[in-house]
């Protein structure tokens, strides 16, 4: 019996949350993250990274150095958004979105440093130089030559710490997704084909499970996460009396991770992706599904809120501007065959001005009308939270190497294609299959490759988020009066 295409994009978004996220007795979905997925997906070329994977000093020239700086541009706008439990990700939202506006995650957390009142106790001197470490074991100042200006610039980046934090965790989190896709495909296998998959899980769980507990072994060995842990809490501990110092430290860090790229009014706060060099990387998780696997027991062990905005899976045309119009087929078209092939990575997302644990710190207040004139304070630690800033991406998603078997589908693609306008694009639930994007190098046209009962899917997209959440905030600590903040 065929499959609607809501059917099929519903059993899709659950196995990939569960890879991503957990959802086992050894690796259970944690309660403190949510999904937003991308509707379309969000087109790179490998290039497009390259910032990442080498730095700006690898620039040999000042076109080089343009081309870098664009790039770390683009994805700092890109991903420089405040997530939402209600609606996915929208790029043409994103874009729409200026600075002035206050809608972007770095405005709003500049506001909520800027404004807020906080725990003004003093420090003993002892206490004041072993934060001063800590912040700049965490973060640390880079100079750099600007080479089209030739002006020595200062950025804000992540400290050796943290550098080693986030490679560790990053190969954590990818052992991790293998071996949840390897579960999933077990747990979801149905009919002849499905034995292979029971098979391997049966004979080499154990074996993939180890890899895991490596990668978190290695995390704490090499990657210092006890240390971390242990910093963050001196840090909690000791500012929850006295902020005044600890504030500031975050306020410089802010304004020095502030770049400006080459086109008038491009100025961004730096960030970055961990590993930088994952674009040309092996070991990007396997991932299929088929038609049989909706009526699987797989299923997304978080509550329903946090798997993400509603994705609607008809196949939608949308404009150049990425704002959608009416599905050529809707999500009840359905396919009597189809099966689903890709390779899949989360990817962390490094953001060395913005400093999360902040959040978690019981030393600071906010006043309405005192500087703060949001509606509401940034969260107000409820499931699911309400507020301004109730949480920021953590990981992007990337999927590469989509191929889908399906002789309706590709018919339903092909009509799809056929009606839209010049410049337009065409996308199924968090893919985008054609279209435009624009990169340093200026704007791509992609196209997907229809051969009889065969679409594949060009280049790499990112296709959602994981997010995490932000608990109450301000949530002062008990005893604390108005008289205790400045």
């Amino acid at each position: 019996m065929g499959k609607t295409l809501d059917e099929l994009g519903s059993t899709l978004l659950t196995q990939i949350s569960n890879i991503v996220n957990g959802g086992d007795g050894r690796i259970p979905a944690s309660a403190d993250t949510f999904l937003t997925w991308c509707t379309p997906g969000l087109p790179f070329d490998a290039g497009d990274f390259d910032f990442a994977a080498s730095g700006f000093g690898a620039a040999a020239d000042a076109e080089g150095y343009r081309r870098l700086l664009q790039q770390a541009f683009n994805f700092a706008q890109l991903v420089d958004f405040i997530p939402t439990l209600a609606a996915p990700y929208n790029r043409a939202d994103q874009e729409y979105v200026s600075r002035p506006s206050q809608q972007r995650l770095s405005q709003v957390y500049s506001d909520i440093l800027q404004f807020s009142k906080v725990a003004k106790s003093e420090l003993t001197p002892e206490q004041e130089a072993k934060l001063d470490k800590f912040r700049k074991l965490m973060r640390v100042t880079k100079v750099e030559k600007n080479l089209v200006t030739d002006e020595e610039v200062e950025k804000t980046v992540d400290g050796p710490v943290i550098t080693a934090y986030n490679e560790k965790l990053a190969a954590y989190v990818n052992e991790r997704a293998a071996y949840n896709s390897l579960r999933i495909k077990a747990d979801a296998a149905k009919g002849p084909e499905g034995i292979a998959a029971v098979a391997e899980w049966a004979s080499n769980s154990e074996l993939h499970w180890l890899k895991v507990k490596a990668a978190q072994d290695a995390w704490v060995s090499g990657g210092y996460r006890n240390e971390v842990d242990e910093m963050n809490a001196f840090i909690n501990q000791t500012t929850q009396r006295s902020m005044t110092l600890w504030k500031a430290g975050l306020q410089e860090d802010l304004a020095k991770a502030e770049l400006a790229a080459t086109t008038p009014g491009s100025v961004f706060r730096f960030t970055t992706v961990v590993p930088g060099n994952f674009a040309h990387a092996g070991g990007w998780t396997k991932y299929g599904m088929s038609h049989e696997e909706t009526e699987s027991n797989s299923h997304y062990e978080n509550e329903s809120w946090s798997a993400g905005g509603s994705v609607g899976f008809g196949l939608f045309s949308f404009g150049a501007n990425a704002s959608h119009s009416s599905s050529s087929q809707s999500s009840d078209y359905r396919c009597e065959k189809f099966r689903l092939s890709m390779e899949l990575a989360p990817v962390l997302i490094s953001r060395p001005w913005f400093a999360a644990e902040f959040f978690e710190n019981r030393g600071w207040t906010l006043r309405p009308g005192e500087g703060w004139f949001y509606d509401d304070f940034p969260s107000d630690g409820a499931r699911p939270p309400k507020g301004k800033l109730i949480g920021y991406s953590t990981q992007a998603i990337f999927a590469r190497n989509i191929v889908i078997e399906s002789e309706e589908f590709a018919q339903a693609y092909q009509a799809s294609q056929s009606k839209t306008e010049v410049g337009g694009s065409v996308g199924w639930g968090p893919f985008s299959l054609s279209g435009s994007y624009s990169h340093a190098e200026g704007d791509t046209h992609f196209e997907s490759q229809v051969d009889g009962a065969t679409v594949t899917v060009p280049g790499m997209q990112i296709i959602g988020f994981v997010n995490e959440l932000v608990g109450k905030a301000p949530n002062p600590m008990d005893g604390l009066t108005d008289a205790d903040f400045e």
